[in-house]
């Protein structure tokens, strides 16, 4: 972190160094958000041409029949 002090100017009244460090706190998460908003979501990873042409090679045998019956 950096010690530059943020732009903030009272204009009336006495805040003490908390009440000040509470209002800078405040006004620097909602920044945070609003930037993260502001990005992009990320979308599906592309699927690799492996995944895009592999197929079952066969399909699975029925259980209800034997292995010689056709």
């Amino acid at each position: 972190m950096t010690d530059e002090p943020l732009p903030l100017h009272v204009i009336a009244g006495s805040p003490t160094d908390e009440e000040t460090a509470a209002i800078a706190a405040l006004l620097s998460g909602l920044m945070l958000e609003r930037a993260v908003s502001a990005l992009p979501l990320p979308g599906r990873p592309a699927r690799s041409a492996w995944d895009r042409t592999s197929r079952p090679l066969r399909r699975p045998w029925p259980t209800d029949r034997d292995w010689r019956d056709r």
